[in-house]
């Protein structure tokens, strides 16, 4: 009997080294995508997300998709809705068309430093935005990465004053905000994917693109331009946009972990382009591509002046404009 017992217990104990192997290897998978180069602050920013949550989550793997790898900007917001997609790093102002009041990160000219922007991120009046989006769109925030986001202009034409912006072709992201803008300022944008960017300056179907220096260099935009303008008119952050569906099926630990590698993916940012950007500034010097100390105060006027029709006439979208014009959110 006694050696039945023992063959028993050997059988049981040789099927458990036989199964645990196979649930050991098996990893819960985190897909995260964005459209910029794997050259870009937006990948870097990914793998020290990557890297913090693989650390303190071992049976984790986040997989990184740069350069449209999960589809291109209206593909990964679908995903999102949809679950097909967990994360999404771009400046949330892609998502101004889901959300009324979201329309107004695509405003110009309304903050004046990441600064301030990182404090509307954190405030009451953003987390009912958040929250209305969750509702809508089963989308939401987790973080928000500094990574030097304020917008700057490469162009085949100085501008020294809203005046050079008259008849200007400007690429701009499919947002109506956006559009609005540039229409105040007299130029002619266009909108197109990220990645039909780099070909249309070259070909000269647009003349002219404005998004932060060090992506627009990683993409090699500046090989198509002769000026970087200084227009300083719209500063951003990362955003981490993350699919509820995935969202709601982590943990309370797990959560925590994502939102501190957010932060982690923040900070060494920042400090990757203070690292780079005087290097890149100097390099578009040696090109011979002039900088511009733009005078941006027509361009605010112009903002100003128009901001009902920049806003569609949307109240909810022209109330939180107010809010952040007076500091008051």
């Amino acid at each position: 009997m006694k050696k039945v017992v023992s063959i028993l217990i050997a059988g049981i104990v040789l099927m458990a080294f036989a199964v645990t192997p196979a649930f050991a290897g098996k990893k819960k998978i985190c897909k995260l995508g964005h459209v910029n180069s794997p050259a870009s602050i937006f990948q870097f920013g990914a793998l020290a997300f990557k890297e913090a949550v693989e650390k303190e989550l071992p049976d984790w793997t986040v997989e990184v998709y740069p350069a449209g790898g999960l589809g291109g900007t209206l593909a990964m917001i679908q995903g999102l809705t949809l679950g097909t997609v967990d994360i999404y790093t771009e400046f949330i102002s892609v998502l101004a068309d889901l959300v009324p009041e979201y329309k107004v990160f695509a405003v110009h000219y309304k903050f004046d430093s990441v600064d301030e922007y990182e404090l509307f991120m954190n405030s009451a009046t953003f987390a009912a935005m958040n929250e209305k989006m969750i509702k809508k769109n089963g989308i939401t925030n987790i973080g928000n990465m500094r990574a030097g986001s304020v917008y700057n202009h490469f162009s085949n034409k100085a501008m020294y004053t809203v005046s050079d912006a008259k008849g200007v072709v400007n690429r701009v992201a499919q947002m109506a905000p956006l559009v609005q803008c540039w229409k105040a300022y007299g130029a002619k944008p266009t909108s197109m994917d990220w990645g039909e960017i780099y070909t249309s300056l070259q070909t000269g179907v647009i003349t002219s693109i404005d998004n932060p220096i060090l992506d627009m260099f990683d993409e090699k935009f500046h090989e198509a331009v002769k000026y970087l303008n200084m227009t300083n008119n719209l500063y951003n952050m990362i955003s981490y946009n993350t699919s509820m569906a995935f969202w709601k099926g982590l943990s309370d630990k797990e959560k925590d972990v994502f939102r501190r590698a957010v932060r982690v993916a923040s900070i060494k940012g920042e400090m990757e382009v203070k690292k780079r950007l005087d290097g890149v500034k100097a390099e578009l010097e040696r090109k011979n591509i002039k900088t511009i100390q733009t005078d941006v105060s027509g361009f605010r006027k112009a903002v100003k002046d128009n901001i009902n029709t920049i806003l569609a006439n949307d109240k909810d979208a022209i109330a939180v404009y107010k809010k952040i014009m007076t500091k008051n959110y």
